[in-house]
This record gives C-alpha cells, sequence and structure tokens, in this order.
C-alpha cells in the first residue's frame, strides 16, 4: 500500500485529494492486507531479498524469504511463519521434554506458535484481547482475556506463550503475576517482546483513575485484527532488567537467544520463565 501511496503523491495536487486517495485505499485493504503492505514498505529493496537454507520447526521446510537481516523479516517459504513467532518453538519442545504439558494458552489466535501448539498439545486455550469485555467472554466467536486478570483457575495450565504482547499491557507486572498464578508448579511462560539496549525499561504511557497518561508521543504497533497503529505501546523493555521484572514475581527466567536461519540473521531472544516447583521442608 506504501508504494500506491508515493504513486499517489506524485499525482496528487492538493492535500485534500491526497487524504482521499489514503482512504480510498485504507477501505480497499481489509487489516490484515494493510499490515501485509506496511511490512513490505519496511522490508530491504526487492534486489537485496534472500533465500535462505535452514530448518524450520514448525513445518519442516528448509528455505526462507529473507526480506532484511531482521527475526521478523524472514519468512518460512512452506508455512510462511516468521523468525520471531518461530523462535518460540525450539523452547516450547525443550519444555516438553523436561514436563508434561496437557494445556496450553497462547495469547493470538493465529501464528506459527499456535499452529504448533495445536498439533502437540492435547488442549490448547487461544485468545485475543478485546477492550471492555469480560475475561472468559466470547466475542464474536473468539476466547476474550485479558492477561492482568484471567478467566483461568490457579494453576491450572502447564504452558504461555506470546508473542509481542508484554509491551501493550498497562501493567506487564502484573501481566506476569497472573502468567504465575494459572501456571502449575513446573510449568513455564515463554515469550518475546521488544527489547531495547537501554538501561531501564521505560514507561510511555499509563492508565490512572480511568484516565490515558502519556509520558512520551503515543506509540502504536500493528494488529492483524485492527490493522496498522492500532495497539497503544506502553513499554520499552530493556534486556537489562526484562528478566529482574519478570522473576519479580516469583518466576525463575533466563532469556536465550534463538536462531531461526543463519548469519546474517539475528537472533530473537526469548524470556524463558519457569514456575518452581515448591518441595516440603525435610522432617
Amino acid at each position: 500500500m506504501e508504494n500506491c501511496l508515493q504513486f499517489v503523491r506524485l499525482h496528487a495536487h492538493t492535500e485534500k485529494t491526497l487524504g482521499h486517495y489514503q482512504n480510498v485505499f485504507r477501505k480497499i485493504l481489509n487489516p490484515r492486507w494493510q499490515n501485509v503492505a506496511r511490512l513490505l514498505s519496511w522490508s530491504d529493496p526487492l534486489h537485496k531479498w534472500r533465500i535462505s537454507k535452514s530448518f524450520c520447526p514448525n513445518c519442516g521446510g528448509k528455505y526462507f524469504l529473507v526480506m532484511r537481516p531482521d527475526a521478523f523479516m524472514i519468512r518460512c517459504l512452506s508455512c510462511r511463519a516468521n523468525g520471531t513467532n518461530l523462535s518460540l518453538i525450539p523452547l516450547i519442545e525443550k519444555h516438553r521434554k523436561s514436563y508434561p504439558v496437557r494445556e496450553a494458552w497462547e495469547m493470538s489466535t493465529y501464528g506459527a506458535t499456535l499452529s504448533f501448539l495445536r498439533k502437540h498439545v492435547d488442549h490448547v486455550y487461544e485468545s485475543e484481547y478485546f477492550e471492555g469485555k469480560r475475561s472468559g467472554e466470547i466475542v464474536d466467536g473468539i476466547l476474550n482475556q485479558d492477561v492482568q486478570e484471567t478467566s483461568f483457575s490457579d494453576s491450572s495450565l502447564d504452558l504461555i506463550t506470546s508473542n509481542q504482547v508484554f509491551e501493550h499491557v498497562p501493567d506487564d507486572i502484573k501481566g506476569y503475576a497472573e502468567c504465575f498464578r494459572v501456571l502449575r508448579p513446573g510449568g513455564a511462560l515463554l515469550f518475546t517482546v521488544p527489547l531495547y539496549g537501554i538501561r531501564a525499561t521505560e514507561k510511555l504511557a499509563e492508565i490512572r483513575a480511568g484516565e490515558l497518561i502519556y509520558f512520551t508521543k503515543p506509540e502504536y504497533h500493528d494488529s492483524r485484527t485492527a490493522g496498522p497503529k492500532s495497539i497503544l505501546t506502553f513499554w520499552h523493555h530493556s534486556v537489562n532488567d526484562i528478566g529482574k521484572r519478570v522473576s519479580s514475581v516469583g518466576f525463575d527466567v533466563t532469556v536465550e537467544d534463538v536462531f531461526i536461519a543463519p548469519y546474517p540473521i539475528t537472533s530473537t531472544k526469548v524470556v524463558r520463565a519457569v514456575k518452581p516447583i515448591s518441595t516440603s521442608p525435610t522432617l
């Protein structure tokens, strides 16, 4: 879509005309295709795209399209999953080898992580978040869950996964604590989140007494369901303190580097948080 808009800019003589064409393109493309258009606008020029040989942990495919040397900008040519989404799968497999995973919750209704869980876990909950709706409510056929206050019972899940969610949670610590509550001892929370090389995690916005307060220029990310720039970002998480933030609620935490495709693709950092198995005191 961005290429279309660039063409229009060359031929539009007034801001009013340009605004009209922008609205037309947004109406023509549904939210998913708007996101695809934006994704292509972030890629390197076409002549720099490459085919990389590797192994897809989701489908077993061998070839990836590299649109930019960044995990999010590679796609398995067989299942079309991106590297960021795929990065959770090796850690899911690692967790399954040491702990029986019977019930899992993925905080989305699409993607390679969910696809893998459906194939290997007996019962998988999948959800989206709908503002103003109660956790556990079905909205247009989709389970609604607010990670800050879910509808799951204590110690009812073996695994929780999410990709690029916690930066959009108003109180991320409360979200981690809720995941700790609903996981069984030995269960794991595996997630990715944008991590910045800053000294400490920065709060970009908060909700105070029902009012949205901004501490910097509002930042929005894309949503496959709601479209481009539709979800507010509350946090810039720091690679230097993400482990401390998650472990503050009781988890044992490691931040692991996962490589899906060969160099020059950078690794994806995945947070692995395990709920300790309590042991009875020796008599």
